[in-house]
């Protein structure tokens, strides 16, 4: 017996009843993923569905209740059907089977995949990439070359690091491409692997992280997990309305945490685009676009409710003490739990420029949209203005698709865009 639902909470799980017959939940939401209640009490998470190119369904259990947060398994889910579309049966991953098939993969090879990914989605440059392939991986990296990546253990880690303390600085470095190695591979199909090594020497050896101005999220393997902790479906961090979408905004425009906090109603022209003023006479221009228009018109649905009669010339403001917001961190710290480090605004801004040059528009647009130069010069006649603005709003609405292609929650045919989820 199936039964279809579409809420999901701890308390909806603790209350499920048992029967004496088995019996799945499929959650309308993710398909093909099912919640099984078996006869026993036990309750498991699974995914249910072909591999490409037909044939039986296959079912992929990922693990009971008791021991797997609702959100790490559809976070298993949706990697298996990402597996399953690519051809390959997760449950030749596991146990035996997923011995003999990655046994012959050594981490040399999964290195250079990982280099090569990440140039060809325009992540790292040229330069970036040759010199974690030419140095750090063939070099600083040799020892594990030959080595299984369920071979290298934090007995070896430890036992490398200590003897290359003489380039320690070359060594971090090394330390930190290899972490995003094993990442990768998780991501990949190596979900088996329940710690990363790197980060348990980093904690015996008390290794610092990156500095955080220079850290990003990998878009690979961080920037969907952010987009989850941000939308928030289980309600884990109860992010205030109001700084959500200060952070929201951010993630889709790259723009400034303070431009935005500083955002007034007159830099607002005619529902067409926002104005930024920089230096030297530079006006920066940010098109409205419907998700942009989403964020607006939900402040200020929300801002009017809180404070009644009270009109303020800023756009976010706390409508407790009717001030403009000043402090991100706590809303930041919340959707940070999940990661080794905290993420920031400059993070943000990083991972939008790096989706803008994923998605190849182009220079000038995304000079224009990061605010680094002047690149759109405002004309008298109001025709030719209106035609710029219009193709930079179509090279930021690809940049936000993007990003919208990047949310685990989307599901197509239900929600299409983030704001679906924020603003039903």
């Amino acid at each position: 017996m199936i039964i279809r639902s579409n809420k999901v909470t701890p308390e909806f799980l603790d209350t499920l009843k048992i029967k004496d017959k088995a019996y799945f939940i499929s959650i309308e939401d993710y398909k093909g993923f099912r919640i099984k209640v078996n006869p026993s009490g036990r309750i498991s998470f699974v995914t249910y569905a072909r591999i490409k190119g037909g044939g039986k369904p296959r079912t992929i259990t990922h693990g009971s209740k008791n021991k797997l947060p609702f959100p790490v398994a559809i976070d298993l889910h949706i990697q298996s059907i990402d597996l399953l579309n690519k051809g390959i049966d997760p449950n030749l991953l596991k146990k035996t089977k997923r011995d003999q098939l990655y046994g012959s993969i050594k981490f040399i090879d999964l290195a250079n995949e990982y280099i090569s990914s990440k140039k060809l989605s325009g992540e790292h440059s040229d330069q970036h990439s040759d010199h974690n392939s030419k140095y750090l991986i063939a070099t600083k990296l040799k020892a594990f070359h030959e080595d299984n990546i369920e071979n290298i253990t934090i007995e070896k880690l430890e036992s490398w690091f200590r003897n290359n303390k003489h380039t320690p600085a070359a060594s971090k470095n090394a330390l930190m491409l290899l972490s995003k190695i094993f990442k990768y591979a998780t991501a990949t199909g190596f979900y088996h692997l329940q710690n990363n090594p790197v980060s348990e020497l980093k904690d015996s050896l008390f290794i610092g992280n990156q500095k955080t101005s220079k850290k990003q999220l990998d878009l690979e393997s961080e920037y969907s997990e952010y987009l989850y902790n941000l939308c928030d479906p289980m309600s884990e961090y109860s992010l205030n309305p109001i700084t959500r979408n200060i952070i929201y905004l951010m993630t889709i425009t790259g723009l400034k945490k303070n431009d935005i906090l500083n955002l007034k109603k007159d830099q607002i022209i005619e529902n067409s685009h926002i104005n930024i003023n920089r230096r030297k006479s530079f006006i920066q221009i940010v098109p409205i676009t419907n998700d942009i228009q989403s964020i607006l018109d939900h402040t200020n649905e929300y801002l009017s409710s809180e404070t009644k009669s009270f009109n303020s010339d800023f756009i976010f403001y706390n409508p407790r003490t009717k001030k403009p917001i000043t402090n991100l961190r706590k809303s930041f710290s919340k959707i940070s739990s999940s990661f080794e480090w905290n993420v920031y605004p400059e993070s943000i801004r990083k991972s939008f420029a790096n989706i803008c040059d994923q998605v190849a528009i182009p220079r000038k647009h995304y000079y224009q949209l990061l605010g680094i130069r002047e690149s759109y010069v405002p004309h008298s006649d109001g025709i030719l203005e209106h035609e710029q603005i219009k193709n930079l709003r179509d090279s930021l609405s690809c940049v936000q698709d993007e990003i919208n292609n990047k949310c685990p929650l989307i599901v197509p045919g239900r929600y299409s865009r983030i704001s679906d989820l924020l603003y039903p």
